[in-house]
């Protein structure tokens, strides 16, 4: 494995955060091993109906600005609790308000020691690329089925455990998805998506999110829609540089202690990056990772069913 020798981090790091002050104290300190210029701290408040966590949120936010390097230091500190999608949404924002370009960290997303070096290259090559949208640190495909050839390949998947972007990508994001309707009745979104279990599974979540906008606890669904209709890529490093640290009973949504990303290890990433010669998205590993790890054989069954039912429905409707 090739060693990160720089001393420096010039990109800006957004450590967002909010209740955990084990798992940000781990994220924490792989942050100061490479002691970046510029640090950005996000937190969304307290519930007042939590016992407890006031203390658990002034603990995190402690630990997330005990810098001891040279570094300016930024922070958005929320004193009420939006919510885990309007939260992190809003603090990619303000981080992007600031900065043109930058890594960004949960506070359950442990990076491997090359992470920020995969990043910062890649957002220098890929600056002024607008069909990439996003770099991604995690990777779920079997490493026996992996392509070789390349340090990363590109993909129309969201991959947030871990990521980086460009303030040009994150302009297009709209967490209220204003025009999500005039996308849907005029066809636009089933030519976002490569294969129909992939359409009828997003315009499913999407729908929901739309439909309780609101209050929905994510705010990546909007984003994999803005990168989707803007038609964005997304590149995925060959070898996995992310590890989930936050796989417990107490995550908003990752709980599942078992599920595929628990098996996730930091992997050797040789340097310097062997580029891809030509900007195309695999639609294999695409497929895999969808059926993998966006959903379930149940679920897609049960989509199609869904869909079949309205088919009939609508049958028998113009029928009569």
């Amino acid at each position: 494995m090739t060693k990160n020798i720089s001393p420096k981090l010039d990109t800006p790091v957004l450590l967002l955060i909010f209740n955990r002050p084990d798992t940000t104290k781990q994220v924490f300190e792989a942050i100061r091993e490479f002691q970046p210029s510029k640090l950005f701290v996000a937190a969304d408040g307290p519930r007042p109906n939590k016992p407890g966590e006031y203390e658990k949120c002034e603990e995190a936010r402690r630990i997330a600005t005990a810098v001891d390097w040279d570094c300016e230091v930024k922070t958005f500190f929320r004193d009420s609790n939006v919510g885990c999608g309007i939260g992190p949404a809003g603090g990619i924002s303000w981080f992007f308000q600031c900065v043109e370009e930058g890594i960004i960290l949960e506070d359950d997303c442990l990076p491997s020691p090359l992470f920020f070096r995969f990043c910062s290259e890649l957002l220098e090559r890929y600056r002024d690329d607008k069909r990439v949208m996003q770099i991604g640190g995690s990777n779920f495909i079997e490493e026996s089925i992996r392509d070789k050839d390349y340090s990363y390949y590109f993909s129309n998947h969201n991959n947030t455990w871990g990521w980086a972007t460009w303030k040009r990508a994150w302009d297009l994001y709209d967490f209220d998805m204003s025009n999500y309707d005039l996308i849907k009745s005029s066809g636009y979104l089933a030519n976002c998506f490569t294969y129909h279990h992939e359409f009828t599974f997003f315009k499913w979540i999407l729908d929901r999110t739309y439909a309780d906008i609101q209050h929905v606890s994510w705010w990546d669904y909007q984003w994999e829609l803005a990168r989707r209709i803007n038609s964005g890529i997304v590149i995925v490093p060959q070898c996995n540089l992310i590890i989930n640290i936050g796989l417990r009973a107490d995550a908003t949504h990752t709980v599942n202690e078992k599920g595929t990303g628990s098996k996730l290890k930091f992997e050797e990433l040789t340097f310097p990056l062997n580029h891809p010669e030509f900007e195309l998205t695999d639609n294999v590993k695409d497929k895999i990772f969808f059926n993998l790890e966006i959903t379930t054989f149940a679920l897609r069954m049960k989509l199609k069913v869904k869909a079949l039912l309205r088919g009939v429905q609508s049958r028998f409707t113009d029928a009569r």
